[in-house]
């Protein structure tokens, strides 16, 4: 089902010329880089595993181990085929070892000046024709590729944990990615198994920047008085993969105040999210690894309640939380078009529901714009004009509705 938005043409022609990966290189052997690994080994290229330390690497390693075990466990995957799979990942400590590859992915820590550093010490190890890729989940690609000997080969490949279930795979286009390289890497993608999306460079991308507005509207509701409970429970009702408390908890709350700190300028909402966030951090607050963040982690898990909040819930209508979760994500996806981060509306239903956990049953972003009505969706996004900059509403929007 096409969108009543904009179905503009999605992106431009390709030639499919195949490819050849027999041989790449991935910095990082963290959760991220390690996932990648598996799935390029399982596709049976050859994989140079690169950390800091072997140990660490080789750590990188030990979580393909741990993947083929589960799947011989659960019966998808035969137990002769975990030896093979393991032999294509190789744990290395230096550079030494990358040349003559196909791409190298880098997957460190989302940090612009060390990305920048391993890009610079490791691009030689490419054959002539290869491309570089990104793994960033906000960081600008035009600006990291600046680090690049050839920007036309650099690109921005946007994985999602866990690696190994996760079926999106997010390329982005810098100002001078090739077409050429826009293809290899949609190709490697591909033969990965993964579903792909193509959008174009902006701070957040197109996945992250609407995931960002879904806990950012958690945090305002929060700050307004609605408890975290309703929040949490009507997230979950509506569908979405995982209710945004929980969320914030899991990846941090420093992290996410690192990721605010990635972006060229924050909204006055966003300012207000990024004072609570540091003051729960300061309370030693950071989220589910240290114990205790939105939620306080036992021997169970259990939503804590901010004695600083206000007390007094306002009035909503039931279901006003989900409307307001999933408008706001919607209403940015529509400024995500606009401004051109997105080339189609189909990129967008499919990034939200594989990428972001959007509830399915509503077919992605613009499908939810279509069910709902154009004129109706944009009235009650007026109606929360109130609650913050990510509720302006674009004038060509209005027009429409």
């Amino acid at each position: 089902m096409t969108s009543s938005i904009n179905p503009r043409p999605i992106h431009n022609a390709m030639s499919h010329t195949p490819f050849n990966f027999s041989r790449i290189g991935i910095i990082g052997a963290g959760m991220m880089g390690a996932g990648i690994a598996f799935e390029a080994a399982k596709a049976g290229i050859q994989v140079l595993l690169k950390d800091v330390t072997i140990e660490q690497a080789q750590q990188g390693k030990s979580y393909s181990e741990r993947v083929c075990l589960k799947l011989i466990e659960l019966g998808k995957m035969q137990a002769e085929q975990m030896a093979p799979l393991l032999a294509n990942i190789h744990p290395v400590a230096d550079y030494d070892t990358f040349h003559d590859l196909d791409m190298i992915v880098e997957a460190v820590f989302e940090d612009m000046d060390l990305k920048k550093t391993v890009i610079e010490a490791s691009q030689s190890g490419l054959r002539p024709g290869a491309f570089f890729a990104s793994n960033t989940t906000s960081l600008l690609i035009s600006e990291l590729a600046e680090s690049s000997q050839d920007p036309t080969n650099f690109i921005g490949m946007h994985f999602f944990s866990p690696v190994d279930r996760m079926k999106l795979v997010e390329i982005i286009r810098g100002k001078e990615t090739s077409p050429q390289t826009v293809e290899k890497a949609t190709q490697l993608a591909h033969i990965l198994g993964k579903t792909v999306i193509v959008v174009n460079d902006g701070p957040g991308f197109y996945t992250s920047r609407v995931f960002f507005n879904y806990l950012l509207e958690a945090i305002s509701m929060l700050l307004e008085g609605i408890p975290a409970e309703m929040i949490e429970a009507e997230a979950r009702q509506a569908g979405f993969g995982a209710s945004p408390l929980a969320v914030l908890d899991e990846i941090s709350l420093p992290l996410m105040l690192h990721v605010y700190d990635q972006l060229p300028s924050l909204s006055n909402s966003q300012r207000r999210a990024y004072r609570y966030l540091e003051t729960l951090i300061a309370q030693g607050r950071s989220g589910r690894k240290t114990g205790k963040g939105f939620y306080n982690y036992g021997e169970s898990k259990a939503l804590w309640k901010d004695p600083t909040l206000p007390t007094s819930a306002p009035l909503i209508d039931e279901g006003t939380i989900a409307k307001r979760l999933l408008h706001v994500m919607a209403l940015d996806s529509y400024r995500c078009l606009k401004e051109g981060i997105l080339d189609s509306t189909s990129d967008g239903d499919t990034g939200s529901i594989l990428g972001i956990g959007y509830p399915r049953h509503t077919g992605g972003v613009f499908q939810h714009i279509d069910q709902v009505g154009l004129p109706q969706f944009v009235q009650e996004c007026e109606q929360f004009a109130d609650k913050g900059e990510q509720w302006e509403i674009p004038d060509s929007l209005r027009e429409r509705g």
